[in-house]
């Protein structure tokens, strides 16, 4: 007999001590969604480690036994991925700018003001928890295609003749009329944790897996290829690059935390070189050829498997690397697939980045790249705490 799923509620989490604000809310999004309560950071915690079905977490940041913040902190780095990548979004009196700077700095995905309207709080409740049930079907589909074995996959993906032809006409299009077109290159691997060295390429399986999985799931105007040893290649037009950017990572994240092995030692790798035109400005207002703007992609997807970082390698996360590492654009090498590349003079070191970026980059497991710049880190944060020192000694 075919068992029939019957479509659920999606479920939020409360976390407040108040109980006037826990019983605000719940009347506010009764009906729309499922709800759980929870009196202060420790039982909200306790709360996601026995329910996978909680889709977004609303927390207060002042709480007894565990507040908002150390929340947070547990959330961000869990062990458990679909607690990790929860989104949090944090209740405030508010909507002064330096608290959702420190809110967002601490892992929060949103802020929202005890005033807000019912409709935009709905609105914004929807959206994150959709996020978070397409992040789970992307995994779950990538397993199920990996456990039906060998397919059609890579027939149903583009020839690399075919993406070329496609990705022409739509950066022609792009720049006869100032529209976005962008590169992504996703490349997949695996990787032991005692081993340096680039990530190996992992089984025909999953390659064809991951490629039915972005077929499926990019837009028909979009085009897909394979076009290395576990790289594909997606050019899009006609998109922001945060949108590209937040598709990429959930591809990402799909691959690193499906469950398609079973040694702890052994991880997946899923990084993706990204450039997006004129949104960008990768090259200076210069009008670019595709050539430019693929090798831009491939040098930083190779850049992101080099250094077995799973997660999008655009711009910003470059030029971070070119100052901690010494990197040059003659010195990345490129090894999927193999090209030469012609040496050019090494690029001018751009600044270091902000305090927020280095949060940012520390909640999102990239300790690697805040290590280079842990001076900075510490002498941004040193004077709070002085301040923190000083409130215990009083």
């Amino acid at each position: 007999m075919t068992q029939i799923e019957i479509p659920v509620k999606p479920r939020v989490l409360i976390a407040d001590d108040s109980r006037i604000v826990r019983a605000t809310l719940i009347k506010r999004i009764e009906g729309i969604f499922e709800f759980r309560e929870a009196l202060d950071g420790e039982q909200a915690w306790e709360t996601l480690l026995i329910d996978p079905s909680i889709r977004v977490v609303i927390t207060d940041l002042t709480m007894p036994k565990l507040d908002g913040y150390g929340l947070l902190n547990r959330i961000r780095n869990s062990k458990i991925s679909r607690i990790r990548n929860l989104p949090v979004v944090v209740v405030s009196g508010s909507d002064e700018l330096e608290e959702r700077e420190r809110a967002k700095a601490a892992g929060a995905t949103d802020l929202i003001t005890k005033g807000m309207d019912t409709a935009q709080l709905l609105s914004r409740l929807d959206i994150l928890s959709k996020l978070v049930t397409s992040q789970r079907e992307f995994e779950q589909s990538l397993e199920a295609l990996v456990k039906r074995g060998p397919g059609d996959a890579n027939q149903l993906l583009a020839s690399s003749e075919h993406l070329t032809a496609q990705a022409e006409a739509m950066l022609e299009n792009a720049i006869k009329h100032r529209k976005n077109f962008v590169i992504l290159k996703l490349c997949v691997g695996l990787k032991h944790a005692g081993l340096d060295g680039y990530p190996a390429r992992p089984l025909d399986g999953v390659v064809d897996a991951i490629g039915q999985l972005l077929q499926s799931t990019v837009r028909q105007t979009d085009c897909v290829a394979l076009t290395g040893e576990a790289l594909f290649t997606v050019v899009t037009g006609n998109i922001h690059a945060d949108s590209a950017r937040n598709f990429a990572q959930r591809i990402c994240h799909a691959v690193a935390d499906a469950s398609l092995i079973k040694d702890d030692h052994i991880v997946f790798v899923a990084s993706c070189g990204m450039v997006a035109w004129p949104e960008g400005d990768e090259l200076g207002g210069k009008v670019p050829s595709l050539q430019e703007l693929n090798d831009i992609a491939q040098r930083r997807v190779t850049l992101g498997m080099d250094h077995a970082l799973t997660g999008v390698v655009g711009k910003e996360e470059e030029e971070a690397y070119k100052v901690g590492h010494g990197l040059t654009v003659s010195n990345i090498v490129l090894k999927t697939p193999p090209v030469a590349m012609q040496a050019t003079a090494p690029a001018a070191e751009p600044a270091a980045p902000d305090l927020p970026t280095l949060l940012r980059w520390l909640r999102e497991g990239k300790k690697e790249q805040v290590m280079q710049h842990i001076g900075k880190l510490s002498s941004e944060l040193q004077p709070l705490v002085d301040l923190m020192l000083q409130q215990i000694k009083h």
